[in-house]
């Protein structure tokens, strides 16, 4: 959703609490004793001005760069018919034209209309009224247009951090969204892999003619298995264990017939790497569950800094560099400095070897 860029609720009311100070000077015209067709003139330029303001204050934030100059040489046409109507002494009508310019142009183009604006206003007034007129109203006029000019460079810097902190937010919702469709794909994979396993030993049983209730509570318990691990997945609370793995990847692959030798303790790989060799072990019993290569039999094999899973079936063409691997072990290993090696063994079989150089 991206962020409004002005609120017009906010625009109106605050144009014409600005314009409440334009009300003394237009009381002192109507009381000046100029002619009559002047001063209902000037009333009239002034309030299509005023209205002209309003509808600026409100609308310049979502107009391009044309309608804003459009409307910018309509703001300083209309003050400079009120100063050739009523007299120079009319210059502060400047004020709203001038502060709007500031705040809604780019920099180059507001100090390229401004600019000009301000230094021929001042040499009509030095001319005509004196230099002394000079520190009246055209300063007010200068100090008004600089500040707009900062006001409007504060406020297109808000709407830019808030639209970074929008992007920012999006971005960590893809990023977790990402992520969870990752956990769900590690974790449903391998113990989808392993009920399948199981419940393909349930229908062999069955057609001998046996009752399997053993392989039956076996895959009930995989199934709660994988439950729990969704429901700690979308918790974010998930964390790997290598011991734990074991055990898991000895269970998935006994359920498919498959024989598993696995060590028995996981102490002597280091700490720092035991996570990201549990997600290894996952991905590579899986792999051998998935694959169709007719293993029976499957080797995983620890060091301090490297993690092994082999298996005896029909190897495949080998891949290095964590190629054909699944892209969140790519990235768990090399965050922990590791590298990820696939391919045939040379006595037959396939190979996942994960290693962090030492």
């Amino acid at each position: 959703m991206t962020p409004r860029r002005f609120d017009p609720e906010l625009g109106w009311p605050v144009s014409c609490f600005f314009l409440l100070f334009a009300v003394p000077s237009l009381y002192q015209l109507v009381n000046s004793g100029t002619p009559t067709w002047r001063i209902a003139s000037a009333l009239t330029v002034f309030a299509v001005y005023a209205a002209l303001y309003v509808l600026a204050s409100m609308k310049m934030w979502n107009l391009g760069l044309g309608p804003k100059l459009v409307l910018t040489a309509a703001l300083l046409a209309l003050p400079t018919a009120l100063v050739w109507l009523i007299g120079l002494t009319s210059t502060w009508v400047f004020v709203y034209g001038l502060s709007l310019t500031a705040m809604m142009l780019p920099t180059v183009l507001a100090f390229s209309i401004g600019l000009p604006t301000l230094a021929v206003t001042a040499v009509l007034i030095v001319a005509n009224l004196g230099f002394a007129e000079l520190f009246t109203d055209w300063v007010v006029l200068a100090s008004v247009f600089a500040a707009t000019w900062f006001m409007g460079r504060l406020i297109r810097a808000n709407y830019a951090l808030a639209s970074a902190q929008e992007e920012i937010a999006r971005l960590a919702a893809a990023q977790e969204r990402a992520r969870l469709a990752e956990e769900l794909r590690e974790h449903l994979g391998h113990s989808l892999a392993a009920i399948t396993a199981k419940a393909s030993a349930v229908c062999a049983e069955l057609e001998r003619g046996g009752t399997p209730m053993e392989n039956v509570r076996e895959v009930e318990d995989l199934a709660r298995e994988a439950v729990t691990q969704v429901r700690a997945t979308v918790s974010g609370y998930r964390t790997a264990s290598l011991a734990a793995e074991v055990v898991g990847a000895r269970a998935a692959l006994e359920a498919a017939g498959i024989v598993a030798d696995l060590p028995t303790a996981v102490d002597r790989v280091a700490p720092a790497y035991r996570e990201a060799f549990a997600y290894a072990l996952r991905d590579g019993v899986t792999a051998v569950l998935r694959r169709a290569s007719g293993a029976t039999r499957c080797e995983v094999r620890l060091g301090e800094s490297w993690l092994e899973v082999r298996d005896d079936g029909t190897a495949v063409v080998p891949v290095a560099d964590g190629g054909g691997v699944d892209s969140g072990l790519v990235e768990r290993v090399a965050g922990i400095g590791g590298r990820i090696d696939t391919g045939p063994c040379a006595e037959g079989g396939f190979r996942l070897r994960v290693a962090v150089p030492s």
